[in-house]
């Protein structure tokens, strides 16, 4: 077996991975609560789901580091909450409008990471995501709604 084999059979991958950036992962892997529509009281899950990689690139480029730190992308913006950040369609390589699960932060194996990244996220958009990720944590207060 070969030394990138191993490596890859252990979660460790050379794949150079960006905080901000969205990928797609298997949707089986993510952990979602029942949605918050009573009167829908199961989600549909799907073949993959976008995330959104949260983790300091100190962490992503270290290639022993097996897991990487993400929120769940959902086209759901009907169910936004304080929790959760906005971004429209066109925005991080996005098709539609989503909304960042920022609540649902967690963590998921580099090589569950699927293909290259769909985008990534501009430096301000992901400031205002970090208040939100920041005020989630008790860190600051909750920021007023854009």
């Amino acid at each position: 077996m070969s030394i990138k084999n191993a490596f890859s059979r252990l979660g460790i991958t050379g794949r150079k991975i960006q905080r901000g950036e969205v990928y797609l992962v298997a949707d089986d892997l993510i952990i979602l609560p029942k949605t918050r529509l009573p009167s829908k009281p199961d989600r549909e899950p799907h073949e993959s789901r976008p995330v959104l990689i949260l983790q300091t690139n100190l962490d992503n480029d270290d290639p022993v580091y097996a897991t990487i730190l993400v929120a769940p992308l959902s086209r759901r913006v009907d169910l936004q909450d304080q929790r959760d950040f906005k971004l429209s369609a066109g925005q991080a390589g996005l098709e539609h409008d989503s909304i960042v699960q920022l609540g649902l932060t967690q963590p998921v194996l580099k090589i569950d990471l699927q293909g290259e990244a769909l985008g990534r996220v501009d430096d301000i958009t992901m400031n205002d995501i970090d208040a939100v990720l920041a005020a989630n944590l008790g860190l600051i207060e909750r920021p007023q709604p854009r």
